[in-house]
Order: C-alpha cells, then sequence, then structure tokens
C-alpha cells in the first residue's frame, strides 16, 4: 500500500461543519480504499490565498516519504508543479464547488485517481 499525501489549500476561517471539505475528503479516501493517509495545507493560515503564501521549503518537506501526493485543487497543483513534484489532481472537495454535483464526474476523478494510485 502506498504512503499518500493530501494536500490542501489552508484552513478553514469557519467553525467546522458536517458537510465540510473534510468530510468528503475522507468519504474519497475510504472509496479508494485507505484508512490511512496524510494530510496537510500548502498554507498553515486561514483566509484569502497567494502564491507567496506558501512556504514551498514546508511542502517540500512533508512531501519526501510518500510514495502519492494528491493535491486537492489547481492552486495546490500549480505549487507542486513549481516544486517539480509528480501528482494527481483532485477537485477541490467543498462543498461549494459546483462540479461535483454531478456524481458521473466525481465518480471518473475518483476512477482516474484510483488508477494514478495503482501505479508504482
Amino acid at each position: 500500500m502506498h504512503k499518500v499525501l493530501l494536500l490542501g489549500i489552508n484552513p478553514s476561517s469557519g467553525k467546522p461543519k458536517k458537510l465540510s471539505a473534510l468530510s468528503r475528503m475522507e468519504v474519497w479516501m475510504k472509496s479508494l480504499g485507505f484508512q490511512y493517509y496524510c494530510f496537510s495545507n500548502v498554507i498553515p493560515t486561514p483566509g484569502e490565498y497567494k502564491l507567496d503564501k506558501v512556504d514551498y521549503d514546508y511542502v517540500s518537506s512533508i512531501v519526501e516519504g510518500h510514495d502519492k501526493v494528491i493535491a486537492l485543487g489547481g492552486f495546490v497543483s500549480t505549487v507542486l508543479n513549481r516544486l517539480k513534484v509528480e501528482h494527481f489532481v483532485l477537485p477541490h472537495p467543498s462543498p461549494l464547488n459546483r462540479k461535483l454535483n454531478d456524481k458521473n464526474y466525481e465518480k471518473l476523478c475518483l476512477e482516474q485517481c484510483a488508477q494514478f494510485l495503482s501505479h508504482k
């Protein structure tokens, strides 16, 4: 089994909600067969996110030791591309992400992620 790291943008500034990005991410990882995985953000503080707020040294350090890295959204993918880290991009799991209202789209994304995770 691979050591998987999921990377998000930054913590939410609001109270945790039942239907949160974290709960959707947990459902996704279970559906992919992962009970255990690592999660972190590329920016440690809530609020507005910009590339100049990314701690690239921190991101590089946490990527080490993981076989597979999954970016949650395009912003995180941009960060990983700058660091030349191979990764797979899942859509950001936020309940505000309207693309995820299409269950076929969500299923396709998870199928493609499963293929990425299955390669050595």
